[in-house]
């Protein structure tokens, strides 16, 4: 096995096995439990792709559907209830970047492993089953569009992109769910569901040795064939799509989402981000003076995130407001004069390596780092430590040029009793 340090003491072993297979061991004695996942490189963001000399358009909402499908307690009770009997938890998530299955649990890791797997890599998907399944799936869409936090955040990403996967949910759409076909979806299990498209992951308190023993005899009978799926993006524009629109009824508060699209600079995307990041946590945060002048307006209920998108970054603010000019011309005139020192970027240096260290002590932090890692970037980023310690404050300058106000989509949802 190899060995990926960490520092602070954490290593992460990895091996490859004969079939392609990754596996990532965190082995730790601060806890007592485990957490087991397998995930595969096939989730939302993947819209089209070639196989052989074949181009397939993907139906939205397939890798999320098609996670339904694979995890599958319903038609499999026994299975359930082996893990109820042992006192652990399965679950199962689709993002845009892909899909993972998890185990969480105490005792029998080996029988765990083997419940997981069960299900993951031998997967028997049905017609009648994709049809039952296609009503719980458009249950839990329709929910989604109700909520209007939920709402104006995606249709602030349809309207800022152009291309791009995420102008849809990850959960598709409604056309998306209503068409796909029992045979799209076996045929994307074949297709991305590889040993070399996938890995596993296993952070807690087990026996790297036996658990990774255990894995390499269960995949000996695994007879899943690597393809040549190679998935095809478009190229999104920089320009934001709609850069207004707002949706009004009977007004009590106003929902105001701005998503400003920003270009990476001439390092990577995540040093892009993570810069950003400390620079709008330094001047929106608790103590920051783009915080406090909000405060001082009365604009005391706002939100902000980052989001990378294929080759841009996003910058959201959320505001619950009818001061929705007011709220936007405060937000544009705090960007066009963020304020960040040597003393601030020593500070958040610290902060960001403290946070690091800690987040070792909790084995689903480390199993999401991993996992994360791998679905975003294709390589577990065990330096980000050193990497962050050697930020230059010129570097960090260079990103707030990045921002440009005027390339901004805003969003706003009136809603009576929205906000009682």
């Amino acid at each position: 096995m190899k060995k990926i340090d960490f520092n602070y003491g954490e290593i992460v072993y990895k091996e490859v096995l004969d079939n392609g297979l990754t596996v990532y061991l965190y082995p730790t004695n601060k806890s007592k439990n485990f957490y087991i996942t397998v995930s595969t490189h096939f989730g939302a963001e993947v819209m089209r792709y070639k196989s052989g000399s074949k181009v397939y358009d993907v139906t939205k909402g397939s890798a999320h559907f098609l996670e339904h499908r694979v995890m599958d307690f319903t038609k499999n009770k026994d299975a359930m209830d082996e893990i109820n009997k042992l006192g652990s938890i399965a679950n199962a998530y689709t993002t845009y970047n892909g899909t993972n299955y998890n185990i969480y649990g105490e005792e029998n890791i080996l029988e765990n492993i083997r419940l997981l797997f069960d299900r993951v890599f031998k997967a028997d998907i049905k017609k009648e089953d994709v049809e039952s399944e296609r009503g719980i799936i458009l249950e839990e869409y329709y929910m989604y569009q109700t909520d209007p936090y939920f709402k104006a955040q995606t249709t602030l990403f349809d309207n800022a992109f152009n291309k791009s996967f995420i102008k849809s949910l990850v959960i598709g759409t409604e056309e998306g769910i209503k068409s796909v076909t029992c045979e799209e979806l076996n045929r994307l299990y074949k297709d991305f569901y590889t040993p070399e498209n996938m890995f596993i992951v296993v952070t807690g308190n087990f026996d790297k040795e036996s658990v990774l023993d255990y894995i390499k005899d269960y995949m000996k009978g695994v007879k899943i064939k690597n393809t040549s799926a190679l998935i095809v993006r478009p190229k999104e524009e920089y320009k934001v799509n709609v850069s207004y629109a707002e949706v009004s009824k009977d007004i009590l508060e106003a929902k105001v989402v701005i998503g400003y699209k920003i270009k990476v600079g001439k390092g990577s995307k995540l040093n892009t981000r993570i810069m950003l990041e400390m620079v709008i946590s330094e001047n929106f945060g608790k103590t920051g003076k783009s915080y406090l002048r909000l405060m001082n307006e009365g604009l005391n209920r706002f939100d902000y995130f980052t989001e990378e998108v294929d080759d841009y970054l996003i910058l959201v603010f959320t505001a619950s407001t009818n001061s929705v000019d007011k709220f936007e011309k405060i937000v544009n005139e705090e960007l066009s004069s963020l304020e960040f020192t040597t003393e601030s970027l020593d500070r958040k240096k610290k902060g960001y390596i403290s946070n690091l260290i800690l987040s070792f002590e909790d084995i689903v932090n480390v199993e999401d780092m991993i996992t994360t890692n791998i679905l975003c970037y294709n390589k577990l980023l065990n330096k980000m430590g050193d990497v962050v310690k050697e930020y230059k404050l010129s570097q960090v300058k260079d990103v707030i040029k990045l921002i440009d106000i005027n390339n901004k989509r805003i969003y706003i949802k009136d809603i009576k009793g929205l906000f009682d």
